[in-house]
């Protein structure tokens, strides 16, 4: 099983969009690697956000299993925009 971090950003948009952030690289094989990873790189994660969202602060990290994320990111509305 495949654990994928993901970061929810606090800037709510019109709407009620927030942005997110899905690392692609590492991958996790259990939600224990990701949570340690979590603990351990806090400032690698920190850096990756604020390179990507510099206007916007962290609202909470998770650790989501592949199946679930897939089922997320489909049923997610498409506004024509690139992530």
């Amino acid at each position: 099983m495949n654990w994928f971090l993901v970061a929810i950003m606090s800037l709510v948009y019109q709407g009620g969009e927030k942005d997110m952030f899905i690392w692609s690289t590492p991958t996790f094989e259990t939600l224990e690697e990701c949570t340690t990873f979590v603990q351990t790189r806090p400032a690698d994660i920190y850096l990756t956000l604020k390179n990507e969202f510099p206007n916007d602060s962290l609202d909470r990290l998770l650790c989501v299993e592949r199946e679930r994320l897939k089922r997320f990111i489909e049923a997610m509305p498409s506004n024509g925009q690139g992530a």
